[in-house]
């Protein structure tokens, strides 16, 4: 396995399909090899890669199970705003917003064009915060501490000794806004969202660049 780990990352420092150089993980099912980024999982053979599981971005569907050259992998061009609409939850809005004074109960709908804060129906506070992807300036994990000093700690409506979600955004106004969410440690669901939220802002930038 380490010998295949190690051609891979010779043969692609950077994935074939989302182009990370985050690396190579060895798969729960053997010899495969998953890329850490998008996930996408693969087959070396002698002569090419055997793509066994589309990335998380849903892309490349029609390359599954098929086999080709290096060269093929090599030249493939990265997918361009495939992702499907998604939901992180739960996702509770613990302050940051001047207008949004009061916690909220909720959960965060990411969109190819845009990520939205949305209050459940069972929540006290209602919200539904919508920004473009071009206008997310930062998606951190802050310690509370961190945000006091950064952002000021009137920021926070509740006082709680753990790591929160840090939103930053540019409004109408070329003034940075910051929303802050409490994602009760499930670390796997944020970063999956802030490396989404990364790869729209790629292919955003992408895309107002060739047009």
């Amino acid at each position: 396995m380490s010998s295949n780990l190690e051609k891979i990352r010779k043969l692609f420092p950077r994935c074939p399909i989302c182009k990370s150089k985050r690396g190579y993980k060895p798969s729960l099912f053997y010899p495969n090899i998953t890329c850490r980024s998008c996930e996408a999982e693969w087959v070396l053979h002698e002569n090419g890669l055997e793509l066994k599981r589309v990335p998380k971005t849903q892309s490349n569907g029609d390359l599954l199970d098929k086999k080709y050259p290096f060269d093929f992998w090599k030249n493939l061009r990265s997918p361009k705003f495939q992702v499907k609409d998604k939901i992180f939850a739960p996702m509770d809005y613990a302050g940051g917003n001047p207008h949004y004074r009061k916690p909220a109960i909720g959960f965060i709908l990411l969109k190819p064009d845009s990520i939205t804060y949305k209050s459940s129906v069972g929540s006290l506070n209602k919200m539904n915060v919508k920004v473009p992807i071009e206008k997310v300036r930062g998606l951190d994990v802050r310690t509370t501490d961190e945000i006091a000093s950064t952002i000021g700690a009137e920021s926070i409506l509740f006082k709680a000794n753990t790591e929160l979600l840090v939103l930053t955004y540019k409004n109408q106004a070329p003034k940075l806004r910051h929303m802050i969410f409490d994602y009760h440690g499930q670390k796997k669901s944020v970063e999956e969202l802030r490396e989404l939220v990364s790869y729209l802002k790629k292919e955003k930038k992408t895309l107002l660049l060739t047009h």
